[in-house]
């Protein structure tokens, strides 16, 4: 039997339940918006100019999915650091979400002193460690999410905590019909791509099958789905322990595309997706498929996947999910336990011994 059909073989590959939390994504935001509705937010948003997410990892990439679906709403702008420091720019009138799942996180931790020093308007978003402990004692707004979850998989809790904090202190409209079509495309994918669905009409099996032996590269449009390609690449190394590639159009058009000009780039290993929404410019949807006839001309396999939802918070999660989904079914094909990830955790004691 295909392993990807065995759904007690998957069970046993996966011994810490990864793909539980992935199949539980919907609860995860239902709870996230709860969260961020009662959440104690005693500052103002009077004269904020700008917003900046500190985060490294799992707990940044909630805030550049953010950063891109708000980048038509957003009167200010949003910026995601992974660094030790802020920019010269963060002051009084910056909003920063300092984001840190264990709430240890060095460069976190380092960026929130430097953005403390700087006057800025602070809310931390934790399980609790070093971060709540230093925010706390300052007085700034510390929101608590569950701990327990590899950061990777709460996605929900950061991202939707993160909007309805933005929501309540009027930086965007109201974000509930939005929640809703991204619960709904979570429910979704648990129906349509959850083990118990045979490789046979479970479109995340088939593409992990497809994946598997190949190089995946994943390409997306700005300012959405380049962060949700980035998001399935982060997954991919994760979760399935693979290298992936990314980049967005229309950007590679203009250098990346080069490299498509001989003939069996990636030892002809390439297996190339392009995440497609119908939100896309007019122009970049031709650049894409142009782009797509000059990839195949160089040997590569290529496919489009589609967004799917009702809303536009909705479809990107559709794509978020068919990436986490993908690569869990890789990890499994591999024979590999999608949790753990030694190598992070190598780097971290050796940055403490060091």
């Amino acid at each position: 039997m295909n392993v990807l059909d065995d759904v007690a073989a998957i069970a046993a590959g996966d011994p810490a339940g990864m793909l539980r939390h992935i199949t539980g994504f919907a609860d995860q935001l239902r709870e996230a918006r709860e969260i961020g509705r009662n959440a104690t937010l005693s500052l103002s948003a009077d004269g904020v100019t700008s917003i900046v997410v500190l985060g490294m990892g799992g707990s940044a990439i909630g805030g550049d999915l953010l950063a891109g679906y708000l980048a038509g709403d957003l009167a200010v702008p949003m910026r995601v650091v992974r660094d030790y420091a802020v920019p010269s720019f963060v002051g009084p009138g910056t909003l920063v979400i300092a984001s840190s799942y264990s709430g240890d996180t060095e460069e976190t931790l380092a960026a929130h002193r430097d953005a403390t020093g700087r006057g800025a308007r602070v809310v931390a978003v934790t399980t609790g460690g070093k971060l709540s402990d230093a925010a706390g004692g300052l007085g700034q707004n510390v929101v608590r999410i569950p701990a327990g979850l590899p950061p990777r998989a709460a996605l929900g809790y950061s991202l939707a905590t993160g909007l309805v904090i933005l929501s309540r202190l009027g930086l965007t409209g109201d974000c509930e019909d939005e929640l809703g079509g991204a619960i709904a495309a979570a429910e979704r994918a648990a129906r349509e791509l959850g083990a118990h669905v045979p490789e046979d009409g479970n479109a995340a099996k088939e593409l992990a099958a497809w994946f598997a032996g190949g190089f995946p590269v994943v390409y997306g449009t700005a300012p959405v789905t380049s962060v949700v390609a980035s998001r399935w690449c982060g997954q991919i190394s994760e979760n399935a322990k693979m290298i992936a590639h990314r980049n967005e159009l229309p950007e590679m058009n203009h250098n990346e595309i080069v490299g498509w000009s001989e003939r069996a780039p990636f030892d002809g290993k390439a297996r190339v997706v392009f995440l497609r929404d119908a939100g896309d410019h007019p122009r970049v949807v031709r650049r894409i498929g142009i782009t797509r006839r000059q990839i195949e001309a160089a040997g590569a396999e290529v496919r489009d996947i589609e967004s799917a939802g009702g809303t536009r918070l909705g479809k990107l999660f559709s794509l978020v999910l068919m990436g986490d989904y993908v690569s869990f079914y890789l990890a499994i094909l591999s024979g590999i336990d999608p949790t753990p990830v030694e190598p992070i955790d190598r780097l971290k004691r050796a940055l403490t011994e060091a």
